[in-house]
């Protein structure tokens, strides 16, 4: 499909499309200047195929799960019914060491019909080839297809009703049944609050940083945090990225940052959910727009010393794994964010040891490189 402006003029996906919230419609905008010829190439499988036919296609996860391309989603569920959906690990499509691809993909079946069909969805962790291409043991494709055609003592896959699609998102991942499932094991002994309720509830709240511009690094003494700079809760500051005093008068109003809060990586490949505790002597920083900067604002509810290994427990990290997608270049979690649950202990004794622990496990942390910083600066003054 030839993706210039006259060709794509004869598409619906050649233009822009809004959702308006209020009607819960996409409206029709102007043709778009550049369209990848893929999402073209959707359209035109469907024209050409007659009522009641069949497609599969090998799709980028990306247009099933990029707020970007929620309107092909669109396009897809309200022209056609979906039967089944089953991410592909990253591996599936590398040959090698350097050639060949890690795109993620998933393998789309459907039907140009306008029925309600229940979609079977899955998520194959093993394609039997590791990351640079070699053949391994450990595949899921054979169960996933097993699972397929079987009606019942479903292994790897699980079913969807097409109409409780969320948020324009096709990626399997996104709806783990069997994580729900694990998630609601904790109803007996811990309270399950999503982070979105929390913030409603004014518990917590959500910001996000900001980008002064690389012309700013090393103008000045004050750190200016990414998204590399944060490990094992701490902030660490890199000395390469410090801005000005007038950098940071014209963004740390808006900033607001306080001692107790916790910067939370949102983007990114590998570290997408590491924390990192504000202490007393991190206040005077700027942080970048890859960051949540996340605050309690009650701290008889949930304190900071609480939140942080809610965060980083395991079950909150897979968590994360669902929800984090491609945008652009580089992953992440987005808004998705307010869709964590927190399993938090009913039990406030086991309360009271998580804070103390964690507390004193940051005081030391703290101190230990404040300790080191005083040596550096003690060695010089001699």
């Amino acid at each position: 499909v030839s993706a210039d402006e006259e060709d794509r003029s004869k598409y619906e996906l050649g233009y822009g499309w809004k959702y308006d919230s209020n009607s819960k419609i996409f409206q029709k905008q102007k043709l778009k200047s550049n369209v990848p010829p893929q999402i073209l190439f959707l359209e035109k499988i469907l024209r050409l195929l007659k009522e009641g036919g069949r497609y599969g296609l090998v799709m980028p996860e990306s247009l099933l799960s990029s707020p970007s391309y929620n309107y092909v989603v669109n396009f897809l569920t309200t022209n056609s019914s979906i039967s089944s959906v089953i991410g592909m690990p990253e591996s599936l499509f590398k040959t090698s060491g350097k050639g060949g691809t890690h795109t993620k993909t998933c393998l789309l079946i459907g039907y140009k019909d306008r029925k309600s069909r229940k979609i079977l969805m899955g998520e194959a962790k093993w394609c039997g080839k590791d990351s640079r291409g070699r053949s391994i043991e450990k595949d899921d494709l054979p169960i996933i297809a097993k699972d397929l055609k079987s009606k019942q003592k479903r292994k790897l896959i699980y079913s969807l009703n097409q109409k409780n699609i969320r948020n324009f998102i096709l990626a399997p991942r996104y709806y783990d049944n069997f994580l729900a499932k694990e998630i609601n094991g904790f109803e007996k002994t811990h309270d399950l609050i999503s982070i979105g309720e929390l913030v409603e509830r004014n518990i917590l709240e959500l910001k996000t940083g900001d980008e002064p511009g690389k012309m700013a690094y090393g103008t000045g003494e004050i750190p200016f945090i990414r998204t590399s700079d944060i490990s094992n809760w701490e902030i660490k500051v890199d000395p390469k990225h410090l801005v000005s005093d007038e950098i940071y008068k014209q963004f740390s109003y808006k900033q607001d940052v306080k001692e107790g809060d916790i910067l939370f990586v949102k983007d990114g490949t590998y570290l997408i959910g590491t924390c990192g505790y504000i202490s007393k002597f991190d206040t005077k920083i700027l942080y970048q727009s890859h960051l949540y900067k996340i605050r309690s604002l009650d701290w008889k509810f949930l304190s900071p010393f609480l939140l942080l290994p809610l965060l980083s427990s395991e079950i909150v990290k897979r968590q994360l794994q669902t929800k984090r997608f491609r945008q652009d270049i580089i992953d992440s979690i987005g808004n998705r964010i307010k869709e964590l649950i927190l399993p938090i202990p009913k039990q406030k004794e086991i309360v009271v040891e998580t804070e103390r622990k964690v507390k004193k496990a940051i005081d030391n942390r703290i101190n230990s490189r404040e300790l080191a910083k005083e040596a550096t600066r003690n060695v010089i003054s001699l």
